[in-house]
């Protein structure tokens, strides 16, 4: 009977041992289970900063054309409350040389029409807001859907070749609605498919033709009522080791303007003839990589 109960008694000890190893396993699976699941942030700050080149057309139909490539720099940051985001916007491109102007000298008076050729420079700068809902998963946003406002100024000029004296300063702005969608696919954790189209409505275009620089009595100043945009994009984001992502994209975008109000110039208060800024569009498509934090 001694020899039963002691063989009862080791084996208790020896199950409380095993179960003391086991629960001290379990402790430390649930401790490290629990160190690998971090909280989602209850805010969250993205951004991006990048550059590009695109390809720049500008076209009054049946009046003149410029066109070349342009150098674009970009960025964006970000505010994320839950499924809400606050974001904003900007970018600068500048001509490097190589835009030409297709077009012609116009006597306003005699009627005449003389086919003109000559360089360019044009550069444009932008920014808008954009407020919407979003949603992220595993640190991706797979959907951003804004509206917003937005202002694009662009300014150009004509060189005059040597003899010349017909060209002057052209200053244009754009106020608009943007109205789009954003995001991304992931394909693994460490390459996902992106992609955005956005819709600007047209809310009000204003321009300066800087006609005192041809003897005229002041510049005119032209006001536009009716147009639109759009903006389509796609590409990749690569996700790095040390956290950081790289996005490379390509982008059309496209402008579509009518003819603005008509105002008088003249010369020593006599007036000299009635313009137009004319119906007139923008198109541009090109690349860019960026980084994203």
């Amino acid at each position: 009977m001694k020899k039963y109960l002691i063989l009862f008694l080791i084996s208790c000890l020896c199950l409380e041992a095993a179960n003391t190893r086991y629960a001290r396993k379990s402790s430390v699976r649930k401790t490290r289970q629990h160190q690998q699941q971090v909280p989602f942030p209850s805010i969250i700050l993205s951004g991006s900063a990048g550059l590009g080149i695109d390809y720049y057309h500008y076209e009054e139909p049946k009046v003149m054309n410029i066109h070349g490539p342009m150098i674009n720099f970009y960025g964006d940051f970000g505010i994320t409350k839950k499924l809400f985001k606050f974001q904003l916007d900007g970018y600068f491109a500048t001509h490097f040389g190589a835009n030409k102007y297709n077009g012609a000298l116009q006597g306003h008076e005699t009627q005449t029409r003389i086919p003109y050729n000559a360089k360019s420079t044009d550069w444009y700068v932008g920014v808008s807001t954009k407020f919407g809902l979003n949603l992220w998963q595993h640190n991706k946003e797979l959907i951003f859907a804004y509206l917003g406002l937005g202002y694009r100024f662009l300014h150009n000029l004509v060189i005059d070749n040597p003899g010349v004296q017909a060209s002057y300063f052209r200053n244009q702005g754009y106020l608009y609605l943007p109205i789009g969608i954003d995001g991304e696919i992931p394909i693994n954790p460490k390459i996902s498919l992106v992609g955005e189209f956005e819709y600007r409505f047209f809310l009000l275009g204003h321009n300066t033709s800087g006609f005192s620089d041809l003897g005229y009595d002041k510049d005119l100043y032209f006001v536009q009522k009716e147009g639109y945009g759009i903006r389509i994009g796609f590409g990749s984001k690569f996700y790095l080791d040390n956290g950081g992502t790289l996005r490379v994209k390509v982008h059309y975008e496209y402008w579509g303007v009518e003819n603005s109000n008509i105002v008088t110039a003249t010369q020593n208060g006599v007036a000299k003839g009635n313009y137009v800024e004319p119906k007139n569009f923008t198109r541009s498509f090109g690349v860019s990589i960026g980084y994203v934090f």
